[in-house]
């Protein structure tokens, strides 16, 4: 978490440390997933909200294949040499039904307003017995980029918290829904996130915290929301097992 949070200091200083950042927390992710009995040199995954590039060049790494996706192409993939498409998660993707082993969605959530397309989606692409791995830092949360740019004002209600982000920041965001230009941010419990999942079909394998040894995800009531810094939910799709055939090794 040391390294981390190193990392996290520098990450805005170019495009290579922020991918940094983000290689050392998919790392971590490898690991985890291994934990949970889930080896990615057996899975066909796809990378949704792809962004710079930095989670791929791991998931590149370890996976059998990888597609990493977003609604716009960093020039970083193809000097990557990494399977990329254009992927609109508000919209059907541009896949076949059952294709993945796993999907990897990392901090895309919560600057999605109609989840809806995005979970069934994702479960219509999924073989059966796949995993979506979706993660995301609750809203509340009182560390890092819990309230994102609205911090410490999000505990406040919209309207102070957003108000107060432009007087003390010199920002000129009208609302959540606009925060970042082309899409928003919304206050998302993991208990939200939990029901979603459910409404979609999706069994709830596990609910854990990143790369912490003390799982706050698990805590009762808003006190989870609080304490864990990112949350990731491991949910599977109805079916059978992931098949174990045809594993590529992983990076020595």
């Amino acid at each position: 978490m040391v390294e981390l949070l190193k990392l996290a200091v520098r990450r805005f200083r170019s495009e290579d440390d922020y991918r940094a950042m983000q290689a050392h927390v998919a790392e971590a992710t490898v690991a985890e997933l291994r934990a949970r009995g889930i080896e990615l040199p057996q899975c066909d995954v796809l990378e949704l909200g792809a962004g710079r590039g930095g989670y791929s060049v791991i998931l590149d790494r370890w996976s059998r294949s990888l597609t990493a996706s977003d609604f716009e192409r960093d020039p970083f993939f193809d000097d990557a040499g990494i399977p990329f498409e254009i992927v609109d998660v508000t919209q059907p993707f541009p896949f076949e039904s059952e294709r993945f082993d796993l999907i990897y969605c990392s901090s895309v959530i919560e600057h999605v307003e109609d989840t809806r397309r995005l979970l069934e989606e994702s479960r219509r692409v999924l073989r059966p017995g796949g995993y979506l791995l979706l993660s995301f830092p609750p809203f509340y949360s009182l560390a890092m980029v819990g309230g994102h740019m609205f911090k410490p004002f999000h505990f406040l209600g919209e309207t102070l918290a957003v108000r107060l982000t432009n007087l003390v920041r010199g920002r000129e965001i009208s609302d959540y829904r606009t925060a970042f230009g082309s899409f928003g941010l919304y206050p998302l419990t993991i208990d939200e996130v939990a029901r979603r999942l459910h409404e979609a079909g999706f069994e709830i394998r596990d609910a854990y915290t990143r790369m912490s040894r003390v799982n706050t995800a698990r805590l009762p009531g808003r006190l989870k929301d609080l304490l864990t810094w990112h949350v990731c939910f491991l949910a599977r799709s109805p079916g059978a097992h992931l098949d174990s055939n045809t594993a590529k090794p992983g990076p020595s």
